[in-house]
């Protein structure tokens, strides 16, 4: 899958909320519009951009085509292991020792 499918699902959320701010954005600003138009328009177009941004970068830095899964210890008495990508050091997921 490689992150396909969550990328898709990023782009998808942020679009909905940008065309429904662009129009509203774009109609304050050729006609004058309130002070509440431009908020509106400008929440609804700006924070998508930036969250979306914010979480395809995340979703690329998870993208690296690496098989080689290392497993570690956690020395915080947790009995939990540290599953970790060799290649790029993210932390993949982490699961509860076994016996």
């Amino acid at each position: 899958m490689k992150y396909t499918f969550q990328k898709i699902a990023v782009v998808a959320f942020c679009s909905i909320f940008i065309s429904t701010g662009l129009p509203t954005l774009l109609h304050a600003i050729k006609h004058g519009g309130r002070e509440f138009d431009y908020m509106f328009g400008g929440v609804f177009v700006f924070l998508p951009i930036v969250v979306g941004s914010y979480w395809w970068r995340q979703l690329s830095r998870l993208v690296c085509n690496n098989e080689r899964i290392h497993v570690r210890a956690l020395m915080n008495r947790t009995f939990h292991r540290e599953h970790f990508c060799t290649q790029c050091g993210k932390t993949l997921y982490y699961s509860p020792e076994q016996g």
